[in-house]
């Protein structure tokens, strides 16, 4: 995924351009379970990298469960086009796991930000499963002649020559 950087900011809920050092924070604190859960977006110095981040606070220090929820970081790659190039989703590493990962972990955070909004704490396990799997469907397949080996067939009969 390559994306202008007001694109790709616009898929994390960031409506306009930031600046170096900028940060742009969503929080949401549940007194009733004690957990605060903050997503941010975070501009590197000299606007050469670009962090977006959730992670869940807890009141009860001994309470079980991932801290840090999300870890995206993109850079730009090539003429004014950015692309993320790192993610973690709960601690597993998704770079490259299956085709289109870097808009998958967009609509996890995106998602992560609206429920954040709407003063709710969303269901990251339900996120995982939304959003962190290949729905391609590519070699996954376990019947017809998906995955297997093409049939060989020499170069004059592809062509349609005769001997």
């Amino acid at each position: 995924m390559r994306e202008t950087l007001p694109k790709l900011l616009h898929k994390l809920a960031v409506s306009h351009l930031m600046s170096a050092y900028e940060t742009m924070p969503w929080v949401h604190y549940d007194d009733v379970h004690g957990l605060t859960c903050s997503a941010e977006v975070r501009m590197g110095p000299g606007e050469k990298d670009l962090e977006a981040e959730i992670q869940m606070l807890k009141d009860d220090e001994n309470a079980s469960g991932p801290d840090q929820i999300l870890w995206m970081h993109a850079e730009p790659v090539s003429d004014g086009m950015w692309s993320p190039l790192q993610l973690r989703v709960c601690g597993e590493n998704y770079v490259n796991v299956f085709h289109g990962w870097e808009q998958k972990g967009c609509d996890f955070f995106r998602s992560t930000v609206e429920s954040l909004q709407m003063g709710i704490i969303p269901d990251f396990e339900a996120l995982v499963n939304q959003y962190m799997v290949d729905d391609t469907g590519g070699g996954r397949s376990s019947g017809g002649r998906i995955g297997r080996k093409a049939p060989k067939a020499s170069n004059n009969a592809v062509m349609g020559m005769k001997k």
